[in-house]
């Protein structure tokens, strides 16, 4: 499985996971014998791997998020909105029960890294990219995997669209530059199965 959160705080509203309940999981999921993985160290032959997953970047992932994921041994991967780095989640902005919430900025990021994680990439601006032409597809995908490489030193393979859409264009482009791309359909991620661009997550 690969698992999909967003912002993880003390209250629970849209797109927010409680602390209380996120901790009962990675503690659950140690107690019967899971073990997090990166995309690059699955080995198919192993049972009990799991593969957690954040989007966005919120601030509470490194508040919240990494003290109970180094308590209990597991790591993430984090994906990163290149233009809104130490900002808000403005793309939310038109939602009806939007919520403005702090992003990590670039101390934080490299404090996440430092500690076992990844991050990978969500586009330079978090735009809708089956709405856009292809020199803007291009842009927001290569502009963003170029910075984040360049001000993180982190080889950056993974790649997350923006509110899970994709099309023909988008799949091609992100084919070109990454190894892998995570998607909001839902299912367990069998290699064997689903197309590598186009994950599933849990």
């Amino acid at each position: 499985p690969v698992l999909l959160y967003h912002s993880v705080v003390n209250e629970t509203s849209s797109n927010e996971f409680n602390i209380f309940h996120f901790e009962k999981q990675i503690s659950y999921l140690k107690k019967i014998g899971y073990k997090s993985v990166h995309f690059s160290e699955i080995k198919p032959h192993i049972k009990n791997q799991i593969i957690l997953t954040f989007d966005d970047g919120y601030k509470d992932n490194i508040l919240n998020v990494l003290p109970i994921l180094t308590k209990y041994g597991f790591k993430a991967t984090c994906f990163i909105v290149s233009n809104h780095i130490g900002k808000n989640n403005l793309w939310d902005i038109k939602k009806k029960n939007y919520k403005k919430k702090e992003l990590m900025n670039n101390y934080d990021i490299n404090e996440w890294i430092s500690n076992g994680m990844l991050i990978g990439s969500h586009t330079h601006n978090h735009l809708d990219l089956t709405k856009l032409n292809i020199k803007e597809i291009k842009n927001e995908i290569n502009f963003l995997k170029n910075f984040l490489e360049n001000t993180f030193s982190q080889k950056i393979n993974e790649f997350c669209y923006p509110f899970g859409k994709v099309n023909l264009e988008a799949f091609k482009e992100v084919k070109c530059v990454y190894k892998n791309a995570v998607t909001t359909k839902r299912s367990r991620y069998i290699l064997h199965k689903h197309n590598n661009f186009l994950i599933p997550r849990v």
